[in-house]
């Protein structure tokens, strides 16, 4: 069992890359569903008219639409936080190298 305070944590860009890559995907990949999801309850809602529960329908379309869109751009804005992780990781491993590798003055 391991030590939290003593662990070693090891990021690795490409880790960070690969979940930025999901967390897009998801995003995209709910397009669709969501947009005929919303758009079906809309169009049945209409086409009820006069049933009880047309204006149900037509609220579940409707209400659905804004936290859905909101966990679409969650998605994306996960997608863009990881990769802007993954460079500045990038950036300080070469700062770091460079650091480590250039001649020390006075030796």
């Amino acid at each position: 069992m391991a030590d939290n305070a003593t662990a070693n944590v090891v990021v690795k860009a490409a880790d960070l890359r690969a979940s930025a890559g999901i967390a897009k995907g998801l995003g995209e990949e709910l397009d669709a569903p969501v947009r005929i999801a919303v758009t079906t309850s809309e169009t049945v809602a209409g086409q009820l008219t006069g049933w009880s529960i047309a204006g149900g329908l037509g609220q579940l379309g409707s209400g659905w639409s804004k936290p859905l869109a909101d966990l679409r751009r969650r998605l994306a804005d996960t997608a863009t936080n990881l990769d802007a992780n993954a460079a500045a990781h990038e950036a300080t491993e070469r700062a770091v190298a460079g650091t480590l590798a250039a001649p020390q003055a006075g030796k």
